[in-house]
C-alpha cells in the first residue's frame, strides 16, 4: 500500500504550538497598536478588534479575511425600481410628526398608522390622547417587497 502524500499544515488547518503562539502574539500586538493592522483583498486595513467570526468569510465564498462578505453584493438591488427584487426596504424614513393628538390616532402614542391594541410602545402612564405631549410620528408602511428564494433566506 502506498503512503498518502504529505499535506501541509496550513492546508489542513493544523498549526504547531509555536506557530499558534506566534499568531496569538501578533494578534495581541495588532490590538495594542504595536504591529501594523492586517489588510484585506482591496488593501483596506482590518480593524484588529473585530471578532474572528465576523472577519472570516464563510467557506463557500472562498474569500480571504476581511469584511467584504458583510457588504451588499449588488448595489443594483438596493436602488429602487431596478434589479431582481425591484426595491428594497426603506429604513429610517421620516414621516409626518404631529404636534397634538389627532382623532383616530393611537391613544397610547399618537401615531395614525395603528390603534392602541396594536401599539408596540409600552403603555404610557398618561396616554398621548390625554397629555397631548410627546406624540409619536406616523410609521412608514412598507409596500409589499417581492423577494426571491435566496433573498428570503439571506
Amino acid at each position: 500500500r502506498a503512503p498518502h502524500p504529505p499535506r501541509s499544515r496550513v492546508m489542513s488547518g493544523q498549526m504547531s504550538r509555536e506557530e499558534r503562539r506566534r499568531a496569538q502574539e501578533l494578534e495581541e500586538a495588532r490590538k495594542a497598536g504595536l504591529a501594523p493592522a492586517e489588510r484585506d483583498e482591496d488593501g483596506k486595513e482590518i480593524n484588529p478588534h473585530i471578532p474572528q467570526f465576523m472577519a472570516a468569510a464563510p467557506w463557500y465564498l472562498e474569500q480571504k479575511k476581511g469584511l467584504k462578505h458583510q457588504k451588499a453584493w449588488n448595489d443594483v438591488d438596493k436602488k429602487e425600481g431596478e434589479g431582481a427584487s425591484g426595491s428594497w426596504y426603506k429604513r429610517g424614513v421620516k414621516t409626518f410628526q404631529a404636534t397634538k393628538f389627532r382623532k383616530g390616532a393611537c391613544e397610547n402614542c399618537g401615531a395614525m398608522t395603528h390603534k392602541r391594541k396594536d401599539c408596540v410602545e409600552r403603555p404610557r402612564a398618561v396616554s398621548a390622547k390625554k397629555s397631548n405631549a410627546d406624540i409619536a410620528p406616523d410609521e412608514f408602511v412598507q409596500e409589499d417587497v417581492r423577494l426571491g428564494v435566496e433573498q428570503k433566506r439571506d
